[in-house]
């Protein structure tokens, strides 16, 4: 009788600490904000990360699952060429995102990573790209990152973001009916075939997990399995 008493003991320990370890909790989205560095590539700068300026944006990201995620982001962005021109743009952005690992802090999934390197792309519109913009311009954001979870809820997020404008106008001196006289004479600027220019970011943020996901109740069937099984 004394034996059997430990040994329903034992097996409801091991219950209890198995409920504990599967009962953590998940969260479907994060809200974040971001600072870091913008830069150009166009008519008069092509070399990456120079003529550096702040940028800073805020962004909603919600995770189908460990690998997926999907993110909207506005982006404050300045960029200038001493003597040339300096101009603040506003850029909205809707991202797909795909994790290299499980992006997921659960120590009993066998390939989870608290941590995962990611590729995006996506669609994105820009403000104030030049002089007496009306409607926004059109852009094709994409990139690549680093994530890691600091915590229960709490994330760290480093991101290298470009956005292809489709047009020849990120100078912003002119509308792009007028000739801007930033241009290559020639229309070709160097940075890339279609002759547009590119906007990037470099940028570290911090989110926070919201919108909790509902509990997996299989394990509490399993305690309640067990909790019978001891009576």
């Amino acid at each position: 009788m004394k034996l059997k008493r430990i040994r329903l003991l034992i097996f409801s320990v091991f219950c209890l600490i198995s409920f504990q370890s599967f009962a953590q909790e998940d969260y479907k989205a994060e809200i974040g904000v971001s600072a870091g560095g913008s830069y150009y590539i166009g008519d008069v700068n092509s070399l990456p990360f120079s003529n550096m300026n702040p940028a800073f944006s805020g962004y909603l990201r919600y995770n189908f699952d460990p690998r997926l995620a999907a993110r909207a982001e506005l982006t404050l962005a300045t960029i200038s060429k001493t003597g040339s021109f300096n101009n603040r743009i506003l850029a909205g952005d809707i991202c797909g995102e795909f994790n290299f690992f499980e992006l997921e802090k659960n120590e009993n999934k066998q390939f989870s990573k608290t941590y995962s390197p990611y590729i995006f792309a996506g669609m994105g519109m820009m403000t104030e790209v030049y002089k007496g913009q009306k409607l926004p311009e059109f852009s094709i954001p994409f990139g690549v990152g680093f994530k890691v979870k600091l915590g229960n809820r709490w994330n760290l997020d480093l991101k290298w973001s470009n956005r292809l404008l489709l047009a020849d106008n990120l100078e912003g001196t002119t509308k792009p009916s007028i000739p801007d006289p930033l241009n290559n004479s020639n229309r070709l600027n160097g940075s890339n075939f279609l002759n547009n220019d590119l906007l990037s970011t470099f940028t570290i943020g911090l989110s926070f997990d919201i919108w909790k996901k509902h509990c997996d109740c299989e394990n509490s069937t399993v305690l309640k399995d067990s909790h019978n099984y001891i009576k």
